[in-house]
């Protein structure tokens, strides 16, 4: 990849942390240097599969995150009714020896 497609990806990035969506005008507009409208194009193209993996990752860790909080809280909720479950008995052999 070519360093100034590097260079224009990083403006892309720097759009898109600011709540802009990269366009080929305003990509072609902030590059401290001569940009054509098909390296514009491939930048942006290269940056939006690049943003769409990262999100897609991301949403894959949160699903995970949520998922292992889930089976934490229903694993919670086993073991709680067990040491009920236990404190009854218990209970009921502590009655039985008195």
């Amino acid at each position: 990849m070519n360093n100034n497609i590097n260079q224009l990806i990083i403006i892309c990035q720097k759009m898109h942390e600011e709540g802009k969506t990269p366009s080929v005008g305003m990509l072609r507009s902030k590059a401290p240097f001569k940009v054509s409208v098909t390296e514009a194009i491939d930048a942006i193209k290269r940056f939006n599969a690049s943003t769409r993996t990262i999100q897609a990752k991301q949403f894959q860790h949160d699903n995970q995150s949520n998922n292992d909080a889930l089976s934490l809280a229903s694993r919670v909720d086993a073991l709680e009714r067990e040491v009920e479950t236990l404190k009854a008995s218990l209970a009921a052999l502590q009655r039985g020896q008195q």
